[in-house]
């Protein structure tokens, strides 16, 4: 997944256009929206559906929490002020839900990559053979040389 912020202003309606006797709906709100967009993820032969379904389920985990981010850091803008200190809490409270759904992503992660690193060592992956041989120098420049 990759994620950008983008940019926008959304007209809102505003408690003062009413005292200043302006056209309700006319006060501009700049946002900034994330989006995200998936590239194409990398998959090792040691993955099985579960596996898969795990990844799934803390991509889903992460996205919820930053959708939950998103919309009440936008409430909180719209609230009293006495309550915008709590409102950003919870936002934050739900970073550190994102936060974590990302470290457990990257554990799993990396504790699959230990494990083929294991398989590989068990099935002979990368072997050195060392063969004892009793030469002089001058056979072993012969042996080398091809003749």
């Amino acid at each position: 997944m990759e994620t950008t912020f983008v940019e926008t202003e959304k007209l809102k309606t505003h408690p003062m256009e009413e005292v200043l006797d302006i056209e309700s709906g006319t006060t501009v709100h700049p946002m900034v929206e994330r989006q995200t967009t998936d590239i194409a993820e990398t998959t090792t032969e040691a993955y099985d559906n579960k596996d898969t379904e795990i990844e799934g389920q803390f991509q889903e985990v992460y996205d919820a929490a930053m959708d939950a981010f998103d919309t009440q850091m936008g409430t909180s803008e719209d609230v009293e002020g006495r309550y915008q200190a709590r409102n950003g809490e919870v936002a934050v409270q739900f970073l550190s839900t994102a936060l974590a759904a990302a470290k457990e992503k990257s554990n799993v992660k990396q504790h699959k990559d230990k494990l083929s690193i294991a398989r590989g060592k068990l099935t002979g992956v990368g072997t050195t053979n060392n063969n004892l041989i009793v030469a002089d120098r001058n056979d072993i420049l012969k042996a080398l040389s091809g003749q």
